[in-house]
């Protein structure tokens, strides 16, 4: 049997319940469009309900804040791509660009926190880890694997603004931030699936990140974990609608766009491209 027909696959059938609070969490600004969309489309057009991205790393390959604000090109990217899905429907209600834009202190740490209608989306701005968890030179081959598996302590944010101490450190602050937005609602979280054979290959921060918020979850108790499938997607067919294959394509390319602005290499590619269309993921009941 596929590996792909072991997966619980629902696109926009799945059960989208009143006064609920959605996590999407992202480790890098491109990984929602591609591997948790158009469930992130679908949660976002729910209006009575809240979404939230949670950008765990700054996604800057190593660059810090150099190499002509890398991590800013790929945030602003997400915020595009979030304005765009949030203005696809209704009328007369669109807000611009303008974004509700805060620093957030959680657990002691400062978060930034952007807000447009009904979607928040928060930037950690932990350095990128590199696909296998080594980390780059420039942060002393620190990374979110290594302060998850208790290897390093001390991990700080590209832009200086706050040191997680440890693991723990870590962990209670994305509670405290998600105890602020649950709202007494229903929760969901979506993340990456760490099942390496139904996810195989896949980025350490990806991984890491669900891990982190799987503890989260436990803790919370009484809620769904949606765990996806990322870079192996490219190799499975297309599951989404015509319509939602449409949506797919249309927030990517507003994301990469966004990075071609900002003087980047445009992310419109085969590689990237061989994601659209596709989403593959299995759920998981915390009681």
């Amino acid at each position: 049997m596929p590996t792909y027909l072991l997966f619980f696959i629902a696109l926009i059938c799945y059960s989208l319940n009143a006064q609920t609070t959605r996590f999407f969490v992202s480790a890098h600004q491109d990984d929602w469009q591609l591997f948790m969309n158009p469930n992130v489309y679908e949660s976002i057009k729910s209006a009575e309900d809240t979404t939230v991205i949670i950008h765990t790393t700054a996604g800057e390959a190593g660059a810090g804040m150099g190499n002509d604000a890398y991590y800013k090109a790929r945030e602003e990217g997400s915020l595009a791509a979030v304005r765009f899905l949030s203005n696809t429907y209704g009328s007369g209600k669109n807000l611009g660009a303008e974004m509700e834009r805060s620093t957030e202190i959680l657990n002691g740490h400062s978060v930034i926190r952007y807000v447009y209608r009904n979607v928040i989306l928060y930037l950690l701005r932990l350095p990128d880890g590199s696909g296998q968890g080594h980390g780059y030179n420039l942060h002393d081959c620190k990374s979110l694997e290594k302060l998850f598996y208790e290897e390093i302590h001390q991990l700080k944010t590209i832009d200086g603004t706050t040191v997680y101490a440890d693991k723990d450190d870590l962990i209670d602050t994305l509670k405290e931030l998600v105890k602020k937005e649950q709202k007494e609602n229903r929760i969901e979280f979506h993340l990456a699936d760490t099942d390496r054979a139904l996810n195989p290959n896949d980025h350490s921060d990806h991984q890491t990140s669900s891990l982190l918020f799987q503890e989260v979850a436990h803790d919370f108790g009484k809620n769904t974990l949606f765990l996806y499938v990322n870079y192996h997607t490219a190799k499975l067919p297309i599951n989404c609608t015509k319509k939602n294959t449409v949506i797919s394509a249309a927030t990517w390319g507003v994301t990469t766009a966004e990075i071609a602005d900002h003087r980047h290499y445009s992310t419109w590619d085969d590689i990237h491209n061989a994601w659209i269309g596709r989403q593959y993921y299995r759920t998981k009941i915390i009681p």
